[in-house]
């Protein structure tokens, strides 16, 4: 659930859309500016020289800079550090001096608006060498115990960075696929020639999408949830030991952040890993793109060819056809050219002798279907037959199975000899049927807790093993290697 503080309005974007928002932002990206210069503090006097170089600020007052100053301040862009340098007049003394440097907060919000200046300008591609750098981040996760923790923070930062453009980088590249500008593209007759290097250009990706996943994948399931725990403990001392301002430190700061680092992790583990890991959704979704380039290349190759003209061919067709001296000449070219004109197609589910496509349903031999009327009224004849009398066979088959039960039984005591069945010491090979019934023996008794089992010819016996040893018993259909295991009979049956 959210919490209701994380809801509140952002005080540092108010002068993106304040009623003065030009001189703020101007300001603004000014300072931003100067720190990615380094020149982290500036005092008034400098931001209203750096102001005066354009003309919009040419009758800019020092009044009124300070007072944009002091709202930037209250909004929180702004931090007012007074210049410890001691006043040399009153009038230092009276307007104290005051060095200006940005909030962290500012910072973010001026380079998001930069960011989304450039947005259009901004190439997005497939670059496989995220992949090998993702690799080379995991090798190296079994080495950071040895690493001292700035560098496992080090390590921890180069692996969100990477999979962070990895994610970002295919989901821009495919939703400029997907926007207007492609769509307008895809229309006109260039995007034959940008097709080509296009479907190259994803064919590629994908092999290396393919390939790579299937690394990484392995490399994170092989890494137990022992040592994922581990590496995060690592990360979170990492994180912990960089020295951070109080201010920027919430009561539960620490859990926080040990919570958005395992999430980093998970993240990670699910786009490789899983029944439908994420690198699967995006080798569908560019497979996808991949099939509309090549499909609407063909569209427009067809549309170009739908201008040419065919006076070439219809008049060879017309002097073919005035060639002709009879009609069913003509219906043959005609059949030809445009296909049959009336067709009649029957189904039936007879079974043909052959499914080989060059036989000619003329040369099969005829098949025989009975139709049925199709009124209301009328109701096919029935025939009217006893039931056979089938006791006999009944009999018979009841009495063979009983011959074949009676066989087997005596062929299965026969292998019994003083009460005892010892698989290993059997001399004879024993036939399916009869490995069939030793087998369940032993299954029977393998599921009681006191090994003991009983026959379906009424024997009660025990299970003994051999301790680990195996023994080979000898089939007519091969040889079975099983546990040395011996059945002991309380009494033997009579066949």
């Amino acid at each position: 659930m959210l919490q209701a503080d994380l809801l509140e309005k952002i005080s540092e974007a108010n002068y993106l859309w304040a009623d003065n928002y030009r001189v703020y932002r101007t300001i603004m990206r000014i300072f931003y500016l100067e720190h990615q210069k380094m020149h982290y503090q500036m005092d008034r006097d400098a931001v209203l020289l750096l102001l005066r170089e354009q003309d919009l600020f040419a009758q800019y007052t020092p009044e009124q800079l300070t007072l944009d100053l002091q709202q930037l301040v209250k909004w929180k862009n702004l931090t007012a550090i007074q210049d410890p340098r001691k006043p040399r007049t009153i009038a230092e003394f009276k307007n104290r001096q005051f060095q200006y440097m940005m909030s962290q907060a500012a910072i973010e919000i001026e380079r998001l608006t930069m960011t989304l200046e450039n947005l259009s300008t901004r190439a997005a591609g497939l670059s496989n060498s995220l992949f090998r750098r993702i690799r080379e981040d995991l090798y190296k996760a079994e080495q950071l115990d040895t690493l001292p923790l700035r560098e496992v923070n080090a390590w921890w930062q180069d692996l969100q960075e990477d999979f962070q453009r990895l994610s970002q980088n295919h989901q821009d590249f495919l939703r400029e696929f997907y926007g207007p500008g492609m769509e307008m593209q895809m229309k006109s007759v260039d995007f034959i020639v940008y097709k080509q290097n296009l479907v190259r250009y994803l064919e590629d990706f994908i092999q290396d999408l393919q390939r790579s996943a299937a690394q990484i994948g392995a490399q994170l399931e092989r890494i137990s949830q022992d040592k994922v725990a581990h590496i995060l403990e690592l990360v979170q001392r990492s994180e912990l030991e960089i020295p951070r301002p109080q201010s920027e430190q919430s009561p539960d700061w620490e859990a926080e952040l040990k919570l958005r680092n395992r999430g980093v992790w998970q993240s990670l583990t699910d786009w490789f890993t899983g029944s439908d890991p994420a690198a699967r959704q995006v080798l569908n979704v560019t497979n996808e793109v991949i099939r509309r380039a090549v499909q609407n290349a063909a569209l427009l190759v067809q549309m170009e060819n739908m201008g040419v003209s065919n006076k070439a061919e219809l008049r060879h067709l017309l002097t073919l056809f005035a060639g002709f001296r009879t009609v069913e000449e003509g219906h043959r070219l005609s059949v030809l050219v445009f296909g049959a004109q009336q067709a009649r197609h029957f189904s039936f589910d007879h079974i043909r002798a052959a499914e080989r496509i060059d036989v000619s349903p003329y040369d099969e031999p005829p098949m025989e279907y009975s139709l049925q009327p199709r009124t209301r009224s009328y109701k096919p004849r029935m025939d009217r037959t006893g039931f056979a009398d089938k006791s006999a066979e009944k009999a018979a088959q009841r009495q063979k199975i009983l011959e074949e039960e009676r066989a087997l039984r005596q062929e299965v005591m026969g292998y019994i000899r003083e009460g005892k069945l010892d698989l290993a010491a059997l001399d004879t090979p024993v036939s399916p049927a009869v490995r069939t019934v030793f087998l369940s023996w032993m299954a029977l008794a393998n599921l009681s807790p006191d090994r003991r089992g009983q026959t379906q010819y009424g024997q009660s016996y025990t299970l003994k093993k051999r301790g680990d040893q195996t023994c080979k018993l000898r089939c007519t259909d091969g040889t079975l290697t099983m546990p040395n295991c011996v059945l002991i009979f309380e009494e033997v049956g009579h066949v």
